[in-house]
């Protein structure tokens, strides 16, 4: 089989010259996670189509992973057959798609999950991440939630994106001395997690972090507030994921004050770069409309996430320009993203989020805006919805 990929190299080698077509494929949850499998695809497909009006050829071909590790590699095995530039992912499967892409030199980027499994420049040279990494996300939020409660139960699925969360969570509550009284694990497509929230009531819990898909952050929710229980919640990057509220709909005022750990959306330079990427966006797709209303109207969710896969191929056509190895040009090359942030790797250093650009978001009437009792999160811009 490392034979068989070798033969391969030529093709991809072929694509760091600028005069070529670039293909870009994308693999990602398209029918398992929809929100995350859509953001990938558009977020690829809107910086294609700026380059293609700038002269290039690029395409993007998109297949879908289903979640699964297998299908993952599978998927990266037909990106190298067809001589891809780069695969963009959500990242299920990274570390088993690496035993693929690294043998030839062609670049993952990851722009959805944080695990630190994930990325290691010396093992897996061809992964990057253009996402924000679960140990300072959870770090931030044991640090904001050891202001809150002493006393913490953590549920999480059986997903790579709920374990990896979970184990970096549970160690930075160690961390700030924070007693975790309960850890469940949740079944997967958000069944019934009664037994698991009861738990943690009994057990005293001041506080509920779940680091999960959304059927599973919903359903814990759900769980809790049918039963009574006004604990507060704080989830991961998933508690935006716009399913959240449309399994909330009927009971709006149960999501009142959810809050999850992300990155800010806008940049220090200010919420113009954001929202001139968003009227991008919305120009090519329309704005992204949740299911749910509040207000009498129709409540939309902000193209943020897109934009990790949208800088993810502007960074790769620039490396590309730069000339010579593409994963060379991958450790010199930095472009100015969609909000404003910088994007760039180093040799040593496959992280394209900054510690620093985390925040916390907290729900009212369906909506999220920066919580105000975070030094990092008060006075961020709201971003309309």
């Amino acid at each position: 089989m490392l034979a068989a990929l070798l033969l391969l190299l030529p093709a991809c080698a072929d694509r760091t010259q600028p005069d070529d077509a670039l293909l870009f494929v994308v693999s990602a949850p398209m029918t398992a996670q929809p929100w995350v499998g859509e953001f990938v695809q558009r977020g690829a497909e809107l910086a294609a189509a700026q380059l293609e009006a700038d002269g290039r050829e690029v395409r993007v071909e998109v297949l879908d992973n289903g979640g699964s590790p297998q299908r993952a590699v599978a998927n990266a095995r037909t990106a190298v057959s067809r001589g891809a530039t780069a695969v963009i992912t959500d990242g299920v499967g990274a570390v088993a798609v690496a035993e693929v892409t690294d043998p030839v030199g062609l670049p993952v980027f990851v722009v959805f999950e944080g695990g630190a499994s994930l990325v290691d420049p010396q093992e897996r040279p061809t992964i990057f991440r253009l996402a924000p990494a679960n140990a300072p996300m959870s770090r931030r939020l044991a640090d904001y939630v050891s202001e809150k409660a002493q006393r913490v139960a953590l549920l999480s699925d059986t997903s790579s994106y709920g374990r990896e969360g979970a184990a970096a969570t549970r160690q930075n509550l160690g961390r700030n001395e924070i007693a975790l009284v309960s850890e469940a694990t949740l079944p997967d497509g958000g069944g019934d997690v009664a037994a698991q929230v009861l738990e943690a009531r009994r057990t005293g819990a001041q506080a509920l972090i779940v680091w999960a898909r959304a059927t599973g952050v919903a359903a814990v929710v759900r769980a809790a507030r049918s039963a009574g229980w006004e604990v507060p919640v704080y989830t991961g990057p998933t508690g935006e994921d716009p399913l959240v509220r449309q399994r909330l709909a009927d009971r709006p005022q149960w999501l009142d004050g959810l809050t999850f750990v992300s990155f800010r959306i806008t940049s220090e330079v200010g919420p113009e770069p954001f929202a001139a990427y968003r009227e991008a966006y919305e120009e090519r797709f329309g704005a992204e409309e949740v299911g749910v209303e509040a207000g009498g109207r129709p409540v939309v969710q902000p193209p943020d996430w897109s934009t990790y896969a949208y800088d993810a191929v502007k960074l790769t056509a620039a490396a590309v320009d730069a000339g010579g190895p593409l994963l060379d040009a991958l450790n010199s090359t930095v472009i100015t993203g969609a909000n404003g942030d910088e994007r760039g790797f180093g040799p040593d250093d496959r992280e394209g989020v900054s510690p620093d650009d985390m925040y916390f978001g907290r729900f009212s009437d369906l909506r999220f805006a920066p919580v105000d009792d975070d030094i990092l999160s008060t006075g961020l811009p709201p971003v309309p919805q």
